[in-house]
Formats: structure tokens, sequence, C-alpha cells
């Protein structure tokens, strides 16, 4: 009986150590991404990206968009990107309409941007809410009320840029 209880003990020992070695793709990018190491977080996102992860789609296109990983491209991060945005990843939407806006890895086209940030303000990103106030006052100077307002929506949520445009536009 004895020779049973000192393997148990060990197995009840090693379980642990078993068990913290278990890591999802998604947390094996992570993990890699927070240690500098973007190629190996690439490579962990990739197989959900093709998959149809928002998430990883999102990720891979940062990766691209910020040139953290080799091949690193414009064209790249807006191909992941519009697959993310495509599946409603706010983020994403908001990036790929910079990406519209600036002409960055796509043609410039403002019509577009502005789809992409009226999609991620839909789910109340802060961050979309500023950009698509700018946007409004570069395309229809008449929509001041309307830039206030996402403005002051976004300064709510915490937005410094957004906090700033509505200090230099006297709110």
């Amino acid at each position: 009986m004895k020779p049973f209880r000192i393997a148990a003990r060990l197995f009840l020992s090693l379980a642990p150590l078993s068990l913290a070695a278990c890591v999802s793709p998604h947390e094996a990018g992570w993990n890699a991404y927070r240690n500098e190491r973007f190629d190996e977080a690439a490579g962990a996102w990739d197989e959900l990206a093709f998959a149809g992860d928002a998430e990883a789609q999102y990720m891979l296109a940062l990766l691209h968009d910020e040139n953290r990983i080799a091949g690193a491209n414009a064209a790249g991060a807006v191909r992941w990107y519009r697959l993310a945005a495509e599946q409603g990843h706010a983020a994403a939407q908001n990036n790929l309409a910079l990406c519209h806006f600036e002409g960055r890895g796509t043609p410039r086209d403002l019509e577009r941007a502005r789809h992409w940030f009226e999609l991620a303000v839909a789910q109340d990103f802060a961050k979309a809410e500023n950009n698509l106030a700018v946007l409004c006052l570069l395309l229809e100077p008449s929509e001041t009320e309307r830039a206030h307002a996402l403005l002051a929506s976004a300064a709510s949520k915490g937005d410094s840029k957004a906090e700033l445009l509505l200090a230099a536009m006297g709110r």
C-alpha cells in the first residue's frame, strides 16, 4: 500500500506543473508579444487568424501596422484589419478607417474612412468617436454640433485627445 501512496503523492505534486504547461494559442501569442518576441506572437496568432478569429486578425494587423514582424507592410495590416472589422471588431474598424483616412496600405478614401469610423462609433468606441469628429469637421464644417457631441462622448470615456479638442473648440 505504501508504494501506491508514494505514487499518488508524486502524481498530485506533479499535476499542477503539467497543467500550467497548457497554454492556448491566444495566450501564447500574448506572452510572446509582452516579451517583444513579435514573430513568435504572429506565429501563435496566424492559424487562429486564418480560421477567422477576429482578435487574432486584429493582432496580426497591429504587428504589420507597427512594423514589428518580418515582412510587415501596410497592405498586410489593411488586409487583417478588414477581416476583423467585417466581423464587428471595433478597434479593427477604427484602425481600418485610419488606414483609409491616411491612404496607408490602401488608396485614401475619406468616405470609406467615415463608414468604418461610424461602425466603431456604433459600438461606443471612444477613439472612433474622436476620429469621426475630426473627419466630420474636415468633410462637413457644418457638422460642428455632431463633432462636439462625439468629442464629449469620447472625453467622458477618458479619451485625452477628445478633451484637448473640446478645449481647443472652446467647449
